[in-house]
């Protein structure tokens, strides 16, 4: 038997100062709490109470083990006090790690929502490849990533957060954007609306196949997604320049150096105007979504289940 077992009925007769009183409060017989508290002390090896006083007193080894008895008890409001705390989101902390277009454009506006509600619940923000935070959710280091990759659902819970569309961007300045002026998407139609825009203005690469590309770099889960619709199509693309970031792929095609696909996600976050000329690519790669995950069998802290709704609701999911 622990030697803090039942240590309400020891601390019912040190606050009582009598084990009559305390048994009666305690709503058992005397004969039955002197029974167990005797039990008690031959388990902890020293007696706890001097019986022979009036009203009953404290041995020395029994002014410790109240002392361990509170100490216990404090312990208990603490956790108390904390699991509160958690539930009432005063306090809390949540690791999110996801790629370089969900972690710089697409959840801040939802999580700085969040922060700007629940200021005591810390958060962490990792920006690392799908791999990298795949590999930091799996060994713990994070609760939630972003990722398109299709994990494992028997492993991972999965809640689609996002959906995009990756759209072709080409320098205006290119001559084959006269040919397809008709196919040429609006600013408005960058964003939700892209899910608008019919197949006949959709294009086909095979149009583009000659022009010179800027591509993310070999193991990027938008260069795999590159890498298919390039091969459905047989082309084999003329690529100048491999980058580590959309961002960056986006940048150099600003500046007139080459053509690039990205998410019709990152480039709605910039102003129209921005020297290229868009087009919805024609090819069931085109369009992904991107789930919010987390490990199968975890405990969802409150906070946790906070943000998961958050940022996977449908509406307003564009950043």
């Amino acid at each position: 038997m622990p030697v803090f077992h039942n240590m309400e009925y020891i601390y019912s007769v040190y606050k009582e100062r009598s084990f009559s009183k305390a048994a009666e409060k305690l709503h058992i017989s005397q004969p039955s709490l002197s029974a167990t508290i005797k039990k008690i002390e031959e388990q902890a090896g020293a007696p706890i109470f001097e019986r022979k006083t009036r009203p009953v007193s404290l041995t020395p080894f029994g002014v410790a083990f109240i002392q361990g008895i509170e100490q216990v008890y404090a312990i208990e409001e603490h956790l108390h006090n904390m699991v509160y705390e958690l539930h009432t989101l005063q306090s809390g902390f949540v690791s999110i790690g996801g790629s370089n277009l969900s972690v710089p454009y697409v959840i801040p506006k939802k999580l700085a929502a969040f922060k700007l509600r629940y200021p005591n619940v810390q958060l962490r923000i990792v920006e690392d490849t799908t791999v990298q935070t795949k590999v930091m959710l799996d060994n713990g280091d994070l609760d939630l990533i972003i990722t398109n990759r299709p994990l494992d659902p028997e492993e991972y819970e999965r809640l689609i957060c996002y959906r995009e569309q990756l759209v072709l961007a080409v320098p205006a300045a290119f001559p084959i954007n006269e040919v397809h002026q008709a196919q040429q998407l609006a600013p408005r139609e960058l964003g939700e609306g892209i899910a608008l825009v019919p197949p006949e203005r959709c294009v086909l690469l095979d149009d583009f196949a000659h022009i010179p590309y800027i591509v993310l770099h070999e193991g990027n889960y938008l260069r795999l997604c590159t890498n298919v619709m390039f091969q459905e199509r047989r082309i084999q693309p003329n690529i100048l320049l491999e980058v580590e970031k959309s961002s960056v792929a986006y940048n150099f095609a600003h500046f007139g150096l080459g053509a690039t696909i990205i998410s019709n996600m990152l480039v709605a976050c910039y102003p129209p105007g921005d020297g290229l000329v868009y087009y919805k690519i024609r090819s069931d790669h085109a369009a992904r979504d991107a789930f919010l995950c987390y490990r199968r069998g975890r405990y969802v802290t409150t906070a946790m289940r906070k943000i998961i709704e958050l940022l996977t609701e449908t509406a307003d999911s564009a950043p």
